[in-house]
């Protein structure tokens, strides 16, 4: 396990990603030595990810809630199903969303006693951390990232319920996130955050497949290199319980964040709403009273979305193919 903790380690330490610091610099001016911490994922961290309209995706993690907040509601809220979610804009150009979580909280929800797959499942993917306080700091917060990666592990066995290749297991490793989230998006991105990383998860979840103590326990290696669950069938169907209560668990609380958006994120509604027609590309009409109260009048867009499937969870990893051989 020492290896694969290295090599997430390293990949994690690996920020070659220009522009940045104009964002380190203004987060920290905002919270100061309250920051421990600043990791980068989300679809700029690759040019295969990346698209025309992509902007930075950060995590802030702070040493706690005490001094980190103007607004009282906000920090009454810090508490409630974490983390919050700001907009950063520093002109017309520069912009960016981050997630600020405190350090005891962001250590919990990497760890098997996470509630929810919110921060667990982007933390199973490859980040990088841009800014550490110290180098303290830095390992622990890497740890948490092996930690991660390691508790994806367990959560994806209990849902594989046929044989399965290592491949056909790190995409679902991958998926995890999407399968356990209601969201606007053009579908899973699973295949590109493959090919972007693809070195670097099938060194890591593979390994994993064959190291991790509770691995060895919930699959058997077959004769032909593939993998099978292990366990009888009573023991299967508990796990496939477990797993779709943990991942129905995670929408409902995904949901409910959604309230707690309306009070962190300036212009929410607005940027919801650019985002459901760039990426579904259905315009929705919205009252000044629907945008000013969305969550009494708002209701029938909600409902009519959907029925028209544009939100939405992805329950199962497409194909790497899927993408790739896309005609174009």
């Amino acid at each position: 396990m020492e290896e694969i903790r290295k090599i997430v380690h390293e990949r994690t330490l690996d920020i070659a990603i220009e522009n940045t610091l104009p964002f380190i610099e203004a987060i920290l001016s905002r919270y100061g030595n309250k920051v421990v911490g600043i990791f980068m994922y989300g679809s700029k961290l690759s040019a295969v990810t990346a698209t025309a309209t992509s902007f930075p995706d950060f995590f802030v993690i702070t040493d706690g809630y005490r001094g980190v907040f103007k607004h009282i509601s906000h920090w009454a809220l810090s508490y409630f199903l974490p983390p919050h979610i700001y907009h950063l804009r520093l002109d017309e150009q520069l912009r960016c969303k981050y997630n600020l979580v405190s350090i005891k909280r962001f250590h919990r929800e990497c760890s098997g006693r996470a509630k929810d797959i919110y921060i667990l499942g982007r933390f199973g993917k490859r980040v990088a951390l841009i800014y550490a306080k110290d180098v303290q700091a830095r390992r622990k917060l890497t740890d948490c990232c092996f930690s991660a990666m390691s508790n994806v592990v367990p959560w994806t066995l209990r849902g594989m319920q046929k044989p399965f290749s290592e491949k056909d297991f790190t995409l679902s490793c991958l998926n995890l996130s999407y399968a356990g989230e209601t969201r606007v998006e053009t579908g899973s991105k699973v295949p590109k955050l493959f090919k972007s990383e693809k070195a670097f998860y099938l060194d890591v979840y593979p390994a994993f497949l064959k190291r991790h103590p509770k691995a060895q326990k919930m699959a058997q290696l077959t004769a032909d290199g593939s993998y099978r669950p292990s366990g009888g069938r009573f023991v299967r169907w508990l796990r496939r319980i477990r797993f779709r209560w943990f991942l129905r668990r995670s929408r409902i609380r995904g949901i409910l964040r959604w309230p707690k958006f309306l009070v962190t994120v300036d212009e929410w509604v607005d940027i919801i709403l650019s985002k459901i027609e760039r990426t579904k590309g259905i315009k929705l009409d919205v009252t000044d009273r629907q945008r000013k109260h969305p969550l009494i009048f708002a209701w029938p867009h909600f409902f009519r979305l959907l029925r028209s499937g544009a939100i939405k969870s992805a329950r199962k990893a497409p194909e790497e193919e899927s993408v790739e051989n896309k005609p174009k």
